[in-house]
């Protein structure tokens, strides 16, 4: 039987955090006043092994605010900081809302000299499965076409981060939540995700940097076929394919290898980091304000299908 997620973390924290001098205060049910090596603050459950795994600096600190749903939440510690997509009962569905603030947090984290690595991960089950839908399908053409662009600005100011990213991938990564994901350097998925780019099925168009994220990865032919079937790929099969780095067990954390890898990376020198990010390139690239991220019948029937649970009826 699969054990609990709050179990796993704990499980996780224990088996991290290394000297057995070091105490952790717990105090509430949905967080706690913690002192871990220097760490003093609010640390929400779902980030319990991030305080272990990132020790070892003098910077550590909470910076999401109030845990609740919908949000999006940074821990900065020891080099590396830590974004979180928390909207576990909607499989981390991005909102309008968290768009902004995924991109607020993004931009911050570029500009803090303390930070060496980023990671990127989802609270819950999943990491994201995508846009908000149900949100999008309930506002004008302009609005929608103003959410995707505000997505493509936030993944380019991913792409665009001064210093390494990992994306920490379970459950479901699709469309727009696999976008983020792309947008990292590298991906770490655990057995039984699932990642897919169903967007035909939505009439949402796709951008050159959107269609280049998964050329420059999986070359043109799986890219169509990605696209053209709306298929999803296990972890297994997107290491075969080259969108993931590492998969790991299911019994073991996605989360515990993202942040042992981001440990190996803030050791090597910043300049030869930048060196290397800088030479191997990206697909950020800003369109124009005028490109249409959706078509006007195809968008709409493809939303309403969706939400009605029945293939679309496309012209």
């Amino acid at each position: 039987m699969k054990a609990p997620e709050g179990t796993r973390d704990r499980e996780e924290e224990l088996r991290l955090r290394g000297s057995p001098g070091r105490r952790i205060r717990r105090r509430g049910k949905s967080g706690a006043l913690r002192r871990s090596a220097g760490v003093v603050g609010y640390v929400p459950r779902g980030a319990r092994a991030l305080v272990s795994v990132i020790r070892g600096g003098k910077d550590q600190r909470e910076e999401s605010g109030k845990e609740r749903p919908g949000s999006v939440g940074l821990h900065i510690g020891g080099g590396v900081a830590a974004i979180t997509l928390r909207r576990p009962e909607k499989r981390n569905a991005i909102s309008q809302e968290m768009w902004d603030s995924l991109l607020e947090k993004v931009r911050r984290v570029s500009t803090d000299g303390s930070v060496r690595v980023l990671v990127i991960r989802g609270a819950g089950e999943d990491f994201s499965a995508g846009a908000d839908l149900r949100e999008m399908g309930s506002v004008e053409l302009s609005e929608a076409e103003k959410i995707f662009h505000k997505m493509e600005e936030c993944v380019s100011s991913i792409e665009e981060c001064p210093f390494p990213t990992i994306a920490s991938l379970k459950g479901y990564a699709l469309g727009t939540g696999l976008e983020v994901a792309l947008a990292c350097d590298l991906r770490i998925a655990q057995e039984g995700a699932r990642l897919g780019m169903p967007v035909a099925r939505l009439g949402i168009t796709l951008s050159r940097a959107f269609v280049e994220r998964l050329t420059s990865l999986i070359g043109p032919s799986r890219t169509k076929e990605l696209v053209y079937t709306g298929r999803m790929l296990d972890a297994r099969e997107a290491l075969e394919w080259g969108l993931v780095n590492r998969v790991v067990p299911e019994e073991e954390s996605a989360l515990h290898e993202a942040f042992e890898l981001a440990r190996t990376i803030r050791a090597q020198s910043p300049a030869s980091l930048l060196a290397v990010k800088a030479r191997a390139g990206s697909a950020s690239g800003r369109e124009p304000a005028a490109y249409g991220y959706v078509d006007p019948e195809d968008f709409p029937e493809g939303v309403k299908a969706f939400l009605e649970k029945r293939a679309p009826r496309f012209g």
